[in-house]
């Protein structure tokens, strides 16, 4: 059980770290542009190269992740610094009615576990460091690398990705462009942070995720349908799905690693 709560965590705080990506405002598909033209991004590498620059500069955000997988259902909120080297990120996540708090920061992941699943109560944060990440299949330099919103951005480029459809739509009041994009599952090894994973789907499986941006070209929510994912890879799909929701664009953030003499070491099972 302790185990598959840490890989199931370190998994979820995978897919925060990734699924961020921006952009622009307007429809009219077929223009490259954006909010600056007045039109909407008609080909990917003009939307990357703006919401780059716009990320950048934004450099911090509040997030909220909701993530439906095998039948189980996990969310999470949080708070996310872009910065490259320097991204760090904080969340709070419930996993089948348990709580976890998670923390990524100078390239370590800190889990506060879920009362009765720390082997030392005395010490409540538990550290995943590269190698601890590797013992779980995970690979914790994608995950690093990952947490960088251009560097994610470059890999739905890398995919294959495809405009395929923009229109204006609002999201919980607020004015958004909705771009599907269209993306080649076999090339999105990276992105799923799975080459072997990617490499047994089929060349041409084309799955469709969704980028709603605001007027400044920063993200307001990503949906991505993982039932897809698993299909492809011959798995149960099902009711299976991820919804990343942005908000709070480049308010003061600060993150910081938790006490040393509260974290132990990953334990060993």
């Amino acid at each position: 059980m302790r185990t598959s709560v840490l890989a199931a965590g370190g998994v979820a705080l995978a897919l925060a770290l990734s699924a961020c990506g921006g952009d622009d405002s307007s429809s009219n598909n077929g223009l490259p542009g954006g909010s600056g033209n007045g039109g909407a991004f008609g080909d990917l590498s003009s939307l990357v190269a703006s919401a780059q620059e716009q990320t950048t500069q934004s450099s911090s955000s509040k997030f909220t992740m909701e993530m439906n997988m095998g039948g189980q259902s996990i969310t999470a909120q949080g708070e996310g610094i872009y910065s490259g080297e320097n991204t760090a990120m904080s969340m709070t996540m419930d996993m089948g009615g348990q709580s976890m708090d998670m923390i990524f920061v100078d390239n370590v992941i800190y889990m506060k576990m879920p009362e009765g699943l720390n082997p030392d109560p005395s010490k409540p944060w538990i550290k995943m460091t590269a190698e601890d990440a590797a013992g779980m299949g995970q690979d914790f330099d994608q995950m690093t690398e990952q947490s960088d919103p251009s560097k994610t951005l470059e890999q739905l480029q890398k995919a294959g990705g495809e405009i395929k459809d923009t229109k204006e739509t609002e999201i919980d009041g607020q004015k958004v462009t909705q771009y599907t994009v269209e993306l080649d599952l076999s090339k999105a090894g990276e992105m799923l942070g799975d080459e072997s994973a990617a490499a047994s789907i089929p060349a041409g499986t084309m799955i469709p995720v969704e980028l709603y941006l605001n007027s400044d070209n920063l993200p307001v929510r990503i949906e991505m349908n993982m039932g897809a994912v698993a299909e492809a890879a011959g798995a149960p799909g099902g009711d299976a799905g991820i919804v990343m929701t942005y908000s709070d664009w480049g308010t003061p953030v600060d993150i910081k690693a938790p006490p040393a003499d509260q974290v132990g070491e990953m334990p060993s099972y």
